[in-house]
């Protein structure tokens, strides 16, 4: 199809996970034309452990309660091998469940209600960006869009063809989809729990879904290997052994955003294509779903003007969440990469450090609010005074 004959649009966004379909539903509900491109048919497998921390639960529209499959208001952090062992409890979930061929599903269905034209099947080949507006080139057809918005995923093709330069930090991960026998299941599927001391600088997960288990590692090492090898122990550590069906998964997350700021000209960087995710629990569909709805903010409020668009979403990014992972990296170190000093801030204080960042994991605290005052960390470990003077 020539480009004279392409279809218009407002803004074009690329990729139907959580971050694109938040800026699409957002977009269309401002009363944008909005098309939401995506690359295979929904609803389609996404790797990810599919837990929606209570933080990201709050930028979900209402429907998505339908495709949480399990919801727990009690989350474990163990230290295997030790005597460090907690748990933090909440009067609403700190985590709920769900597949994310499901949850995306859901969202791309929500926007499209909304008035955005969803399109499946449809792979981005290229951008071709004009000084007033952007040709989008797939296998399909061919667009035409003021804005895009690129929110595909760690490998963003967007991206690239965009100009940004590649993620700075990636972490390997791999995830098992784990099915057992009845009598099995239902005595490990009681809590979700995250452990320590199984890789080396990263954590492994355990998550109960509605009939079968979510269970993966990660390392923040790039360059880790034998994640197969730790992945199995783990699962002989916790006495899983009469397993039915195991489906394997492996993919990587991005620890930092790209080093340029995450707009140029008519193109929006969201959600794992910029590199959001918080560094401390390797979770990104919090800042994906924040990030989308940012991007459709910037574009609303500037009423597509490119000159102030770039400037008003990096600057709501700053705001709200670059600050934020900033301060998340630096704790992070100190998490993954100085184990002994992690081990004795936890045998010293381990209940609160657990209470504060289920604080955040509930939306109620930031990482900032320790990293910001000296005093913070104290606090956390108990020996600030709670009177004495910052």
């Amino acid at each position: 199809m020539s480009a004279g004959r392409a279809s218009c649009f407002d803004v074009a966004v690329i990729g139907a996970g959580p971050a694109g379909c938040s800026a699409a539903l957002a977009l269309a509900r401002s009363g944008h034309a909005v098309v939401l491109l995506e690359k295979a048919v929904l609803p389609r497998y996404k790797t990810c452990g599919g837990g929606l921390l209570h933080r990201a639960f709050k930028f979900l529209p209402p429907v998505a309660e339908t495709v949480v499959e399990r919801s727990f208001n009690s989350v474990a952090l163990n230290f295997l091998g030790t005597e460090m062992n907690f748990t933090t409890t909440r009067t609403e979930p700190i985590v709920r469940l769900a597949m994310r061929a499901d949850l995306d599903h859901l969202l791309a269905r929500t926007a499209e209600k909304a008035g955005a034209q969803l399109i499946q099947s449809c792979l981005v080949k290229r951008l071709n960006v004009q000084a007033d507006f952007v040709e989008i080139i797939t296998e399909r057809e061919n667009f035409r869009s003021k804005f895009v918005i690129a929110a595909d995923g760690v490998h963003s093709a967007t991206a690239k063809a965009a100009g940004w330069s590649e993620l700075p930090v990636l972490a390997p991960a791999l995830e098992h989809e784990i099915y057992l026998a009845a009598e099995d299941f239902a005595r490990f599927s009681q809590t979700p729990r995250f452990d320590f001391n199984v890789i080396d600088a990263g954590y492994a997960w355990f998550f109960p879904k509605r009939t079968h288990l979510s269970v993966g590692i990660l390392s923040t090492h790039p360059k880790c290997t034998g994640l197969q090898t730790k992945l199995a122990d783990y699962l002989q550590h916790l006495g899983i052994t009469r397993i039915q069906i195991t489906e394997k998964h492996g993919w990587l997350i991005p620890l930092a955003p790209r080093r340029e700021p995450l707009a140029r000209g008519r193109v929006l960087l969201v959600g794992d294509a910029a590199g959001l995710v918080d560094p401390v629990m390797a979770e990104g569909i919090s800042h994906a779903l924040h990030s989308g709805q940012l991007a459709a903010a910037a574009l609303t409020g500037c009423r597509l003007d490119v000159a102030r668009a770039g400037d008003c979403y990096q600057s709501l990014l700053e705001e709200n969440i670059l600050r934020e992972l900033r301060a998340a990296r630096f704790l992070a170190k100190f998490l993954y990469h100085h184990p002994c000093i992690r081990n004795g801030a936890f045998r010293l204080g381990g209940q609160r450090l657990c209470e504060f960042v289920t604080d955040v994991v509930m939306g109620e605290h930031s990482y900032r609010d320790a990293v910001n005052q000296p005093s913070s960390y104290l606090k956390l470990l108990g020996l600030w005074p709670s009177g004495a003077r910052k």
